[in-house]
């Protein structure tokens, strides 16, 4: 997972950058008043053994794993596979929050600084509750997205790369791969491997045997120069994926594709981040990969 691992997908995306310069400090701000507060109200003083803030010390903790698990999503351009986990956890700690920032009506300094980054906290994890939550073209979604890349892939996109020696073509029969010759009488298929040794256009058929009532090899068959069929030609698999998310294609960028959640597509290459796929409309270009599960 950490690989690819990149500040530059939060820097460069203004929701990110200002939610984590907030929430950093004010998980800070919140931990480091709790532990005042209860150095504050000693236990011998109040007359009891709770704790001052109770169950803010469980939640302290579960709202610094959600940022953290977040932040490293984030940076390794994972978002899509990882966010509803983060948007579950992100809404008990919210709840939490709320709670802390109850503190900020406290008359003691230390429980209103407790009170004071729970509020922050609170509103930052509001925030990403509704990014997380909300699909692609939505208007919450929009809006948040505004000035970065949107969605749950922030990061480059990849220049979509043509095996050597292939050419793809579009096949009345939808499958969708691509088939060439190679220049040697064979067809060479996505991954340049050859399907079948089918005689090319300019090979030469002894006389008297081109012709299908002489036994010339048919379509869809393989034959030796002497005219007699040997096997089948093997059509490549197709691969196929499904969208978990619905996603807009960028404006800027022509190569990509958009589509709808559930729609199943298919995979022409799938090596990178981004896949190059064709849609169930027809439409053949990239696609990031984080948004697709292989079926």
């Amino acid at each position: 997972m950490l690989n690819d691992f990149s500040t530059g997908h939060v820097l460069s995306h203004p929701l990110f950058l200002v939610t984590f310069a907030l929430a950093f400090p004010a998980w800070i701000i919140a931990f480091a008043g709790q532990i005042a507060a209860e150095a504050q109200f000693d236990s011998s003083i109040r007359g009891n053994s709770e704790p001052v803030c109770k169950y803010l010390w469980y939640s302290i903790w579960i709202q610094l794993a959600v940022t953290i698990h977040l932040f490293l999503a984030i940076c390794t351009d994972q978002l899509a596979i990882h966010r509803f986990q983060i948007a579950v956890f992100a809404a008990i700690a919210e709840v939490f929050s709320i709670y802390g920032a109850n503190f900020l009506f406290d008359s003691a300094g230390s429980l209103i600084s407790v009170g004071v980054g729970w509020l922050l906290i609170a509103i930052v994890d509001l925030i990403w509750i509704l990014y997380l939550t909300s699909e692609e073209g939505t208007l919450f979604h929009n809006l948040l997205s505004f000035g970065g890349r949107g969605g749950a892939s922030v990061g480059p996109r990849h220049s979509v790369r043509t095996p050597k020696g292939v050419a793809n073509y579009e096949a009345d029969s939808g499958l969708g791969a691509g088939v060439a010759s190679s220049g040697n009488g064979n067809i060479t298929g996505q991954n340049g491997g050859a399907y079948a040794s089918v005689p090319a256009a300019n090979t030469a058929i002894p006389y008297g045997s081109a012709g299908p009532e002489h036994g010339a090899p048919q379509f869809g068959q393989v034959g030796d120069l002497s005219g007699q069929p040997t096997d089948t030609v093997q059509h490549p698999t197709v691969q196929r994926a499904k969208a978990m998310y619905a996603y807009n294609a960028n404006p800027d960028d022509p190569n990509e594709v958009s589509f709808a959640k559930g729609d199943l597509l298919e995979v022409i290459d799938n090596t990178g981040k981004w896949f190059q796929v064709r849609t169930p409309s027809g439409q053949t270009g990239i696609a990031p990969s984080n948004y697709l599960t292989m079926l």
